[in-house]
């Protein structure tokens, strides 16, 4: 088995009890299949799409990606096996993952990575960002809670432990006695995904240098995409939308209709404003805000906060970071943020 990353687990069950749901996690990422639920396994034997060689290449990609990203941090590396990521038919993706509006989504809990086959069997770029996106989640920090569950059916006394996500990336959700009506609270969603999706981003250029994306890069760079996608930014200009800058689309089709982009821009945008707005205050320490990027990154692979926080709080003031780990995934939260993050450095300068 090849060296696993490390499973952080906390709460009140018993040490073997622990150790028992690592080994599971561990089994669910390098013996995928061996550990599913028999259910889990049946679902995937009747429904699950063969990969195409072309998938495998853009797979194994994402894989060498986040390896070297890792391994520029510091970070030991690892592959997650071709077995764990699934392609289902667009009926079964959504009837088991219940988001209609996601093409894509990481099953911590199986270790697992699931594909819409509507997206991913239709534009290889757009299945290729997907593919880095949610194998930097996968490859993100993790940490668990396992708790006492109450007596199981098997034997007079025996509990079963109840587990659940406490950690995932810089992401941090309730525990388990705050749970309330089955909704957890979540901190620092946002910014998880503004993270992600920078990196896809970054990455997403070595992708198109795949011999199996040729074409498709062909076509991108071509004067006439580049003359369509101008024109989408134009009729949303006329509709009272913003206009997509030309480097955020993924994909855009030779009718004009059918494109893709970049996801979480408004994230992104809080992101890169603040990565900017630290590299000012720490020119000698970061000479780009690149480099003040990596360090949100590496906290995504670590899930230590203690250093972004830091930055964060001298350059924008107290309560800046939990701020920061208030915003949603939703638009609107992201625009609200920016702004409230830009007033508080400005109020941040004066006190300086």
């Amino acid at each position: 088995m090849e060296r696993a990353p490390e499973f952080r687990i906390i709460g009140r069950a018993p040490e073997e009890e622990k150790e028992k749901v690592r080994e599971q996690f561990r089994g669910l990422l390098f013996s995928h299949l061996e550990y599913l639920p028999p259910e889990a396994q049946e679902l995937i034997r009747k429904f699950e799409y063969p990969k195409t060689k072309e998938e495998i290449a853009v797979i194994n990609f994402a894989n060498q990606e986040t390896n070297r990203l890792r391994k520029k941090l510091g970070l030991e590396s690892f592959d997650i096996p071709l077995e764990n990521y699934h392609i289902l038919p667009p009926e079964k993706y959504r009837e088991i993952m219940g988001d209609p509006n996601a093409y894509a989504i990481t099953a911590f809990n199986q270790q697992a990575i699931v594909f819409n086959a509507e997206a991913a069997r239709d534009n290889l770029p757009y299945f290729g960002a997907l593919a880095l996106h949610e194998t930097l989640h996968l490859k993100g920090h993790l940490t668990l809670e396992v708790e006492e569950g109450k007596e199981g059916e098997m034997g007079e006394g025996e509990k079963l432990p109840i587990v659940t996500l406490y950690r995932a990336g810089v992401s941090v959700r309730a525990l388990q006695k705050d749970i309330v009506e089955g909704r957890y609270h979540e901190h620092f969603g946002g910014l998880h995904e503004a993270i992600i999706e920078t990196q896809t981003k970054k990455s997403f250029q070595k992708l198109l240098e795949l011999p199996e994306l040729a074409e498709y890069k062909e076509w991108l760079i071509s004067e006439e995409a580049r003359k369509i996608k101008e024109q989408i930014s134009q009729e949303r200009e006329k509709l009272g939308e913003s206009k997509i800058p030309e480097d955020e689309f993924i994909w855009v089709g030779n009718d004009g209709r059918s494109w893709v982009t970049f996801s979480y821009p408004r994230h992104r945008e809080v992101l890169d404003y603040v990565c900017r707005e630290i590299q000012k205050e720490f020119p000698d320490k970061y000479e780009s805000p690149e480099s003040v990027f990596e360090e949100f990154l590496k906290a995504h692979f670590t899930g230590g906060l203690l250093t972004i926080g830091k930055l964060v709080e001298k350059t924008f003031g107290k309560g800046s970071f939990r701020m920061l780990g208030n915003m949603t995934t939703e638009e609107t939260s992201a625009v609200l943020h920016l702004e409230s993050l830009q007033k508080a450095r400005q109020m941040q300068k004066k006190k300086t």
